[in-house]
């Protein structure tokens, strides 16, 4: 890859993006960042970047974004999914609308982010996908059941375009944190757990931006990271 490489994070805001924009740029990528949230949170925190505000679950306001994220930064070469989201219920309370919600804040986001760019990754002939998965997605989860289901389907989404793209040289990546993140969300929500046996994001982060950017003739299609209890 020649020149300097470029990449699309959506989700912009959320606890993993902050330790996974600074990994990026510091291994030299130039980034657009993209969130749900009000765009100033994202001004301030990250002035003179192309950011911009937008639900990817509107798929017509979303692409016309992002269109213009990728003309300011001169194309992508790789888009990180990070946008997507957490929820609960019992078994017997998973209805039509808790699925379709997990479904699409979790799965149609990836899709919508990734099909916007496809088109200018297969012209350029290069490219990278980068999604999250989880534990759930490989082996359920309690109470979870909604969650297990979107992000499996985000996983066999993933693993497609690999199957279909990989020889036009645009590639996926599948990420599995396989165990709780180590976040203010998820220490305010498990406040008598232990967080030294949770996976530190900036851990997460810097193994992402190493598999994007292995060397030639190797690749990761799945990358699973374990929080290590010592």
């Amino acid at each position: 890859m020649s020149g300097q490489p470029t990449a699309l994070v959506t989700g912009a805001v959320g606890a993993l993006a902050a330790p996974l924009i600074a990994e990026l740029e510091g291994a030299g990528w130039r980034l657009a960042l993209l969130s749900k949230g009000p765009v100033e949170r994202l001004r301030e925190r990250y002035p003179e970047r192309s950011t911009a505000s937008v639900d990817l679950t509107d798929e017509p306001a979303a692409r016309k974004v992002i269109a213009r994220l990728e003309q300011e930064v001169g194309g992508f070469d790789a888009v990180v999914n990070l946008a997507g989201g957490y929820a609960q219920h019992a078994a017997v309370d998973v209805r039509l609308e808790q699925l379709h919600q997990q479904l699409a804040i979790n799965l149609s986001s990836t899709v919508v982010a990734t099909t916007a760019v496809l088109p200018g990754m297969l012209e350029r002939g290069r490219g990278t996908i980068v999604g999250i998965a989880g534990a759930a997605a490989v082996d359920g989860a309690a109470r979870s059941a909604a969650y297990a289901a979107a992000k499996a389907a985000v996983v066999a989404y993933l693993r497609s375009l690999d199957r279909e793209l990989a020889a036009q040289d645009v590639r996926a990546l599948v990420v599995y944190p396989m165990g709780t993140l180590d976040t203010p969300a998820n220490r305010d929500a498990l406040p008598e757990a232990d967080p030294s046996g949770w996976i530190a994001t900036t851990t997460l982060a810097a193994a992402i931006v190493h598999a994007m950017t292995l060397g030639p003739r190797a690749r990761f299609l799945e990358l699973k990271v374990w929080p290590d209890p010592s």
